[in-house]
Order: structure tokens, then C-alpha cells, then sequence
């Protein structure tokens, strides 16, 4: 007996103008949500610009602290043994340094009024209302810089505790799989690119806080 197969054939039929309002429509939800954060980071910034600048400069004295505790039991143990060393505490105290700087430059890039008129008006009012184009470039420009050099600030940190896990992985007690772990997870920021990026975060720092960045941008425009 012959089995009888009845199969239905779908036809699909696909609606171009339809997937094109599609594609439109999250280009422009996109843009949307794009638009959303910037008008939420510069009012933030603009309202917590100083408490900002205060934990960054209060973590750049807590890492100077910290460097200068290192190279001094490094001194006292006499582990001063080579140049290398040296450059370890070096190198960190320079960016430390800088780091101040930057928070200075920071601080003077404050909109006189922005933190007073952010609490005062909402987001999309103080974007649209209170800030002309050239404030908004600005203080973007001026965040870039802030999140730049806490990065650089952080590097140098780092590169602190790779030396810092250096010098304890030698002793023996329980501490020390948890100096070894942190010195190979920290032996980025010993390697040429660590110190290459440490620069680049501190050159594009300063960039951008200098107002370099914003002049550039508008001479463009």
C-alpha cells in the first residue's frame, strides 16, 4: 500500500521597506540611548566634580603613602640590588606626581555655577537649557581628562604592587602564594608597555584638562 505525503511548501516572503524601518528605527534608539548618557555624565559631572576630584587626589596621596613605605623597607631590608629596582619606585613617584597636577587642572576646569544650576535643574533641562555647545565640549572633555588620569593614577598603583610583590614573594610564610598571584597578575605594569601606557594616560591627561583638547575641537568646528 502506497503512503500518500502531502507537503506544504511555505512561501516566505520578505517585506524590504518593513526590515529598513527596522534597521531605522534602532539607529535612532541607539542615538537615543547615546544621547541619554552623555546629557546624565555631564550633568553628574558637573553636580560631583569636586567630590570626584577630592577621592582622586585623596587615592594619589594614599598611593605616594604607599610607594614611598615600599622603597623604604626595600631600603632597610638593603634590597637596593640593581638599577631595576630603582626605576620600580621611580617611575610610580613621577606619575604620582603628575597626578597632582592634573587634579589642579582639573579643579580650575570647574564651570563657575555648574555644580549650583546641575542641583537646581534636571538633566534634559540643564542640557538643553542652562549649557551652550561649548560648555558641553568642555566639560566632556574635561571628564575624558579626570577618567585619563585616575587610570594613570591607578597604573602607577599598580606597577607599585608588582614591585611591592616582588620584593615579599621571597620570604616564606603563608603570604607568600598571595605575593606570587599578585605579582604575575600586576607584571603588566612592569613591562615596557606598562610604562608606555602610563605615559600615554598621563600625555592624553593632560591633553584633555589643558584645554588643548577643546581648543583643538573648536578650531575644528
Amino acid at each position: 500500500m502506497q503512503q500518500t505525503v502531502i507537503t506544504f511548501r511555505q512561501t516566505v516572503v520578505v517585506n524590504q521597506g518593513r526590515g529598513t524601518s527596522s534597521s531605522s528605527d534602532d539607529v535612532w534608539a541607539y542615538l537615543g540611548a547615546l544621547f541619554l548618557v552623555v546629557a546624565v555624565v555631564i550633568w553628574g559631572y558637573s553636580r560631583y566634580a569636586s567630590d570626584i576630584l577630592h577621592y582622586w587626589l585623596s587615592g594619589v596621596f594614599s598611593c605616594t603613602a604607599f610607594i614611598l613605605a615600599a622603597g623604604l623597607a626595600s631600603a632597610i631590608r638593603g634590597q637596593y640590588n640593581s638599577a631595576e629596582w630603582g626605576w620600580y619606585i621611580f617611575t610610580p613617584l613621577v606619575a604620582v606626581g603628575a597626578s597632582i597636577y592634573l587634579t589642579e587642572l582639573a579643579q580650575a576646569g570647574i564651570i563657575a555655577g555648574a555644580r549650583e544650576a546641575a542641583f537646581r535643574y534636571g538633566i534634559i533641562d540643564y542640557y538643553f537649557d542652562v549649557l551652550e555647545d561649548e560648555h558641553r565640549i568642555w566639560i566632556l572633555s574635561q571628564l575624558f581628562g579626570v577618567v585619563m588620569g585616575i587610570g594613570a593614577t591607578l597604573a602607577a598603583a599598580l606597577r607599585s604592587l608588582h614591585y611591592l610583590a616582588l620584593m615579599n614573594q621571597r620570604a616564606s610564610g603563608t603570604l607568600s602564594s598571595l605575593w606570587f598571584a599578585l605579582a604575575r597578575y600586576t607584571r603588566f605594569s612592569a613591562r615596557i608597555s606598562g610604562v608606555v601606557l602610563l605615559i600615554m594616560l598621563l600625555g592624553a591627561a593632560y591633553f584633555m584638562l589643558s584645554g588643548q583638547a577643546y581648543e583643538l575641537w573648536m578650531r575644528r568646528g
